[in-house]
């Protein structure tokens, strides 16, 4: 597998304090955030200054049309799919519907906080096919998950598929695939998509630091109960150098410089066959998961896989911490 090479520290993150600081910063054309039950989502979509603001609310989520958000203005819209839809048909459907036109709308804003991640994936592949210049995505730290490191995250899990846009040109040749998987709390999805890759090297990416000092022990203590099926056979250690990275779990620019390293170093010693990524850490870990994709990885031997599930929890957390703004040029990609 070729790897191009890019610096993706070149690209702008910015951290707010409050959301106080948010609302006094630059206001945007066209915001777009995923309705759940989340203090952070909801907090940001009320001080964001936006021109028009649109909610998406996914099927995944579970709300009844009575638990629809209520617009305070005539500039906030509610996109509501009723039905689970793939990534690539509910996005497209989005667009139409809110009848956007990306060559004209100018500053856009996507807080990927409350997204699905195939539908997130999917999103940022679809705006870069689409030629856009620069979109800022926010992301919001919580104070610390409800139910700490016995969160539930996902249910009724159905299989694993490769994300929509994000399937790669693979070799019949196998001998040295590699699948890394940013893994989070969610042990259950981290065993379900090993499974699906059985013979493929597992590589975990680990937020580290995390979004709080509790959260990194919390992880690992979930991600353990997936080592029977990440750790290869004749492996003695659950973390050890061969096996896992790190890169901060609220930066998606490290994460994507990390991953890429990594490639590197890996076909320098045997070039990667097949290389499998999986996004099942933070929303700006996936991010980052997304742009290594779209700059280093079309038309290569790769894919983006997710263990695909009928259902999400509507808020898992507690709290506002901090809050970042991600600047990406799509043409420096």
């Amino acid at each position: 597998m070729l790897s191009n090479t890019i610096d993706y520290s070149i690209f702008y993150k910015k951290k707010y304090s409050s959301t106080k600081e948010l609302e006094e910063d630059k206001s945007y054309d066209l915001f777009i955030s995923a309705y759940n039950d989340s203090l952070r989502v909801k907090e940001v979509f009320k001080k964001i200054n936006a021109t028009e603001k649109h909610w998406i609310l996914f099927p995944e989520y579970g709300y009844k049309a009575s638990e629809e958000p209520k617009s305070d203005s005539a500039s906030e819209r509610v996109f509501n799919f009723e039905n689970n839809l793939r990534e690539s048909v509910l996005i497209r459907t989005y667009f139409e519907e809110s009848a956007i036109n990306l060559d004209t709308i100018g500053k856009i804003c996507i807080d990927i906080t409350g997204f699905i991640r195939p539908h997130l994936i999917f999103l940022i592949r679809y705006l870069h096919s689409k030629n856009v210049g620069q979109i800022d995505f926010i992301y919001t730290d919580p104070i610390k998950y409800k139910k700490k490191e016995n969160t539930d995250f996902s249910f009724d899990y159905t299989h694993v598929r490769q994300i929509d846009g994000c399937q790669g040109v693979h070799s019949t040749n196998a001998h040295n695939d590699f699948l890394i998987i940013g893994a989070g709390y969610d042990h259950l999805r981290i065993t379900d998509v090993s499974k699906n890759k059985d013979s493929t090297r597992k590589i975990q990416l680990f937020g580290f630091p995390s979004l709080q000092p509790d959260m990194y022990q919390e992880n690992i203590l979930k991600a353990y109960k997936a080592a029977e099926e990440t750790v290869s056979k004749g492996e003695e250690v659950f973390i050890d150098d061969d096996n896992t990275i790190f890169a901060p779990a609220n930066d998606p620019f490290v994460t994507a410089n990390i991953i890429s390293q990594f490639v590197r170093k890996q076909n320098k010693k045997d070039v990667i066959t097949n290389l499998y990524l999986c996004p099942l850490s933070t929303k700006a870990q996936t991010l980052g998961i997304a742009l290594y994709f779209i700059s280093e990885c079309l038309n290569q031997p790769c894919s983006i896989l997710f263990p695909i599930c009928e259902r999400y929890a509507k808020e898992t957390t507690e709290g506002i911490s901090k809050i970042w703004k991600y600047s990406v040029e799509f043409n420096n990609l």
